[in-house]
């Protein structure tokens, strides 16, 4: 059973490259076999991805984990009242997970994790049989930005990479498109200035600058009133056009425990 929703309804803190994102996102939930009776989601940000799967599966529950006591708090008053969703704290590779899920959602969650394939091997492991994972990262080593030092991550992938590693996890590659073209490569320039002016502000860990990047939204309140997601809906359709190339400068997985 599915509800007629929009992943664009409950958007916290929209900007350009998360709401592409977004859009695919969508479409992949609409090419998974069967609802979700139980997901779990690992690095959830601001929930957004979350409320929207239990909102268009009103028969699924759904656990948020995070290790940010911050993105905790923000989570917590975000799914006050959607008794089907619930909070836990922790650390993915350290968390005794119990039971299984029909799908999990790793959404810029795998660069932050210096043993990837341990963590592409957990998710295997709590899946449930032709349970699904839908993940995404940044795409392609040539295209490393300052974005990607403030945030913390140790790699962007390669579809090869994307490929072998889930291959290696026991995951069969179901559909892998490329996400962000045109609007990353317009943006560009934009956010390279950005980010190095908060460089020049921050000088954390690794582990910060993960901790910090779920939640970090300056310009959040700008980008809700201009509304973007009307703006980008011509582009959401261009890039849905070039999910296949290499045009965009991130990965979004559709896998299946096979």
């Amino acid at each position: 059973m599915t509800a007629e929703v929009s992943i664009f309804e409950q958007v916290a803190a929209p900007a350009p490259r998360y709401l592409m994102r977004l859009a695919l996102i969508e479409k992949m939930l609409d090419a998974m076999p069967r609802p979700p009776s139980k997901f779990l989601e690992i690095g959830p940000g601001m929930g957004d991805v979350s409320i929207y799967v239990a909102k268009r599966f009103p028969q699924s529950t759904g656990t948020l984990l995070d290790f940010s006591e911050e993105s905790s708090n923000v989570l917590r008053e975000r799914i006050r009242g959607l008794e089907r969703l619930s909070l836990a704290v922790g650390d993915f590779m350290e968390y005794a997970v119990r039971g299984s899920y029909d799908l999990v959602i790793a959404c810029e969650v795998m660069e932050h994790i210096e043993d990837d394939r341990a963590a592409f091997a957990k998710i295997a492991s709590v899946l449930s049989p032709d349970g699904c994972l839908i993940c995404s990262v940044p795409a392609f080593m040539s295209k490393w930005q300052l974005v990607d030092q403030y945030a913390g991550h140790h790699r962007r992938y390669e579809r090869r990479e994307v490929v072998e590693k889930l291959a290696a996890s026991g995951l069969s590659m179901d559909r892998l498109w490329c996400y962000g073209f045109p609007i990353t490569g317009l943006t560009y320039f934009i956010r390279q200035a950005h980010y190095r002016g908060r460089l020049r502000k921050f000088s954390g860990t690794m582990e910060q600058a993960t901790k910090r990047s779920g939640v970090e939204r300056p310009l959040a309140g700008v980008f809700r009133r201009l509304r973007l997601d009307r703006l980008l809906r011509p582009f959401f359709w261009v890039q849905y056009l070039a999910r296949d190339t290499d045009l965009g400068d991130g990965f979004i997985v559709l896998a299946r425990r096979g």
